[in-house]
């Protein structure tokens, strides 16, 4: 059964008042914080050891793995962080990569050392300075994935690989990093998935779900400490769960102890059990949806579609998330022709920020510790737009117009107080345009082109007309209408 939300303006009181109790019906009285619907833009994080190896096919895309040949989907994913297990395919290029570099016998755990060897050389700092210039308010790592690497000195001991973790507390430096640019810090952590404790070689979706360890495997009672662990130790402004969890009470328990640690805090759509409740339309596409979208679990503050967002307004927050190009983790086979643009990025957080929406956007650092310089490009580049066009996405938020476009180019708008911004995903083909407005948002006393002029611009009738003599930029036009008090 849904459970009705409450609206944004008591849940501002009730986070800093209300003691959750781990039940579906407390918990999602909880909604994302206000920091969250401002920032409209945060950077991923996915590095480990399998950033050593750094490789996977590039040609792939991963909406290929949603085809009925899952086996070939699976053995050529795209996502470099999937190594360990597209190696077990015999006939796979990343198979055939690692018996030419490093062997047939030469084990996955390797990596583990190399990983912890290349992080003496590590610097936090300067990776917290380049988030905050690329004008990324938050910043979510992740703390372990499928591997079951843990990226920090954790306490509780894998009883199938001790050791399995860095020596260096990656997680705690780079909060501290992050946190004293004035940026939120998060975490992501593989509830789902963890190849320590259950790995056969997973061929198709049907694999990775029986893939889950739970109780049989001792995985729950780990989990639950190592989330513990992250909560007490770390307070993480954004708790960012990956595939499942293996028991519905345990992911109560542990979102309630987070609620209550930290209420300015969320949480993501990513918490589905074997053993939970499905709420009404779990598995429901909405309308406007690109890319991959988890199945809905009972407790969650924000949807996480990948590689994919939505093209309208709809009634809940939502973050796509994406790598530079078509792996999460550092590719060494993709190049700087594989990275999303400029353009796109910028149009990326133009649209979420019409539609509701922010953008995780996610850098894979090699295992020398280095960002990428074609992916710290980009970063400089959107933070140069944020100088200009920011004022236009983060701190608003949605207005619905009556139109999707105007002369073929895509449409939105965003609002903050007395400021509306009227975005255009494109570059219009003449020097001037209409749009319909709302009728609320009749009574403009002044209009501009962000980064650029306006010719001459007026109200008539619910419609604003525009002309220009350049459009200011490549990939978003912007206009701010200033409204009458």
């Amino acid at each position: 059964m849904p459970v009705t939300r409450m609206s944004a303006a008591v849940i501002i009181v009730a986070a800093k008042t209300t003691k959750y109790s781990a039940t579906a019906e407390s918990l999602s009285a909880h909604e994302a914080p206000e920091w969250f619907r401002d920032a409209k833009f945060g950077i991923f994080i996915h590095w480990g050891p399998y950033s050593i190896p750094a490789f996977a096919p590039k040609h792939s895309q991963i909406d290929q793995l949603v085809t009925s040949d899952e086996r070939h989907g699976f053995s050529n994913t795209p996502y470099a962080a999937w190594y360990q297990n597209t190696m077990l395919f015999e006939e796979s290029p990343t198979a055939a990569y690692h018996r030419e570099t490093f062997g047939e016998d030469y084990s996955y755990d390797n990596f583990g050392q190399a990983f912890n060897d290349a992080l003496e050389g590590w610097d936090p700092v300067s990776w917290a300075r380049l988030f905050k210039s690329s004008g990324a308010r938050y910043v979510v790592l992740v703390t372990k994935h499928h591997d079951g690497f843990a990226l920090w000195p954790s306490d509780v001991p894998n009883p199938n690989k001790p050791g399995w973790h860095t020596t260096r507390d990656v997680v705690g430096e780079l909060a501290e990093a992050v946190r004293a640019e004035g940026l939120k810090f998060g975490v992501y952590y593989s509830g789902g998935v963890d190849w320590t404790f259950k790995h056969k070689r997973i061929e198709s979706f049907v694999d990775f779900m029986t893939s889950m360890p739970g109780d049989a495997e001792g995985y729950s009672d780990y989990a639950n400490a190592q989330y513990e662990e992250l909560i007490e130790r770390y307070q993480p402004d954004y708790l960012w769960n990956d595939i499942a969890y293996p028991h519905a009470q345990d992911s109560f328990d542990i979102i309630a102890k987070y609620y209550n640690t930290v209420p300015e805090g969320l949480t993501n759509d990513r918490w589905i059990t074997p053993d939970g409740q499905l709420p009404e339309g779990a598995f429901d596409k909405p309308e406007g949806l690109t890319g991959l979208l988890p199945p809905m679990p009972q407790v969650w503050d924000t949807r996480t579609p990948e590689y994919g967002m939505f093209d309208r307004i709809l009634p809940f927050l939502w973050e796509t998330t994406r790598g530079m190009g078509h792996s999460f983790a550092y590719n060494r086979n993709e190049t700087e022709e594989d990275y999303i643009s400029r353009d796109g990025i910028v149009a990326m957080l133009a649209r979420s920020a019409c539609f509701n929406g922010n953008v995780l956007l996610n850098v894979g650092p090699r295992g020398d510790t280095i960002i990428p310089p074609g992916q710290a490009a980009r970063l400089e580049a959107v933070g140069e737009w944020l100088k200009t066009a920011g004022v236009a996405v983060q701190d608003t938020r949605s207005v619905q117009l009556a139109e999707r476009d105007v002369d073929g180019i895509a449409i939105g708008a965003t609002r903050n107080g007395n400021n509306v911004y009227i975005h255009l995903f494109g570059v219009p083909a003449g020097k001037a345009i209409t749009v319909g407005l709302p009728d609320d948002l009749n009574d403009v006393i002044t209009a501009q082109q962000i980064g650029g002029e306006l010719t001459e611009w007026s109200v008539d009738d619910g419609k604003l007309t525009v002309s220009v003599p350049d459009w200011a930029d490549t990939a978003v036009q912007v206009l701010a209408l200033e409204l009458s008090a």
